[in-house]
């Protein structure tokens, strides 16, 4: 079933996504609308932002950090779990990965689309919201969500959607933001922390920004919120099980006084300071694996 996201934003319309001969160049002119017309960043800044889309600079660095982290992608199944402007699945299937994309804005499922065709990899996209993905339990043997969870409707139906879907065994890769931060990602801003959006659409205007994205495509998402809903489906969290190992062997001041700590409170203090080290930062970084049973 093909969804369409209601809001209005012009980073979605068709009319930025017309489809020239150079999809490359439509991809550019799409987030530079995203950037300067939604968001109201100045045009240099845009400008970046939008080459930087078009040669998968962040895609290529998560692939980078998966393979370093012994994370197999060809020839396995992937789901890029929010796909955006196509530039992590496209990555992915160059790769080697069989990949299904999810994306619910049809203008830039279109680009992905025509992104991805030019490699001849194995490619399905289905237009859907992240809360209702039509794929049977346990297809992937690895999910990649990168910036989505702050702007869908319900995150933890997401993360739920992500366990159901990701085989025993299976990693999931999430990046997302954390509006527990002193700062806004989209609009690059200062920001309190869970600023209410009509205080936040009142400082935008004082800005000189318009206050639509904020209002229409951004769901206040923390880390902690996040930690909490993936322990309670039984995600593993990748960092806590390197800190174990490391608390075991690694030299150094730091961690004498973090085996102290873990003599009084077992693992779970200096996993607990691991985590209070991101509470307050706004891009939230995480791997976490699904146990085999």
């Amino acid at each position: 079933m093909t969804a369409q996201l209601e809001n209005q934003q012009s980073a979605y319309h068709r009319g930025h996504a017309a489809g020239v001969a150079d999809v490359d160049d439509d991809v550019r002119e799409a987030m530079r609308a995203y950037a300067t017309n939604d968001l109201g960043l100045a045009d240099h800044i845009a400008s970046d932002r939008a080459d930087r889309e078009v040669r998968r600079t962040i895609p290529k660095a998560v692939v980078g950090q998966l393979v370093a982290a012994g994370i197999r992608i060809a020839d396995h199944d992937v789901l890029d779990l929010g796909a955006g402007l196509g530039g992590m699945s496209e990555e992915l299937v160059i790769s080697g990965a069989r990949v299904t994309a999810v994306e619910p804005g049809a203008a830039w499922a279109d680009l992905t689309r025509r992104r991805v065709a030019r490699h001849h990899g194995q490619f399905t996209l289905i237009e859907a919201f992240g809360e209702d993905i039509p794929v049977p339990d346990h297809s992937f043997d690895l999910i990649v969500s990168l910036q989505v969870l702050e702007h869908v409707r319900d995150p933890d139906k997401v993360l739920q959607e992500a366990w159901r879907l990701l085989k025993p065994g299976g990693r999931f890769y999430l990046a997302c933001g954390n509006y527990l931060a002193f700062y806004e990602g989209h609009y690059r801003v200062p920001w309190l922390p869970l600023l209410p959006k009509s205080l936040g659409a009142l400082y935008l205007r004082a800005l000189g920004r318009s206050p639509v994205f904020l209002l229409e495509a951004v769901t206040y998402t923390t880390y902690p919120a996040i930690l909490t809903q993936c322990r309670r489906l039984g995600f593993i969290r990748r960092r806590d099980e390197e800190m174990v190992s490391l608390l075991r062997s690694k030299e150094g001041s730091k961690w004498k006084i973090l085996r102290a700590v873990a003599r009084v409170t077992g693992d779970a203090g200096p996993l607990f300071l691991d985590r209070m080290r991101h509470t307050f930062t706004y891009d939230v970084y995480e791997m976490f694996r699904k146990p085999l049973a």
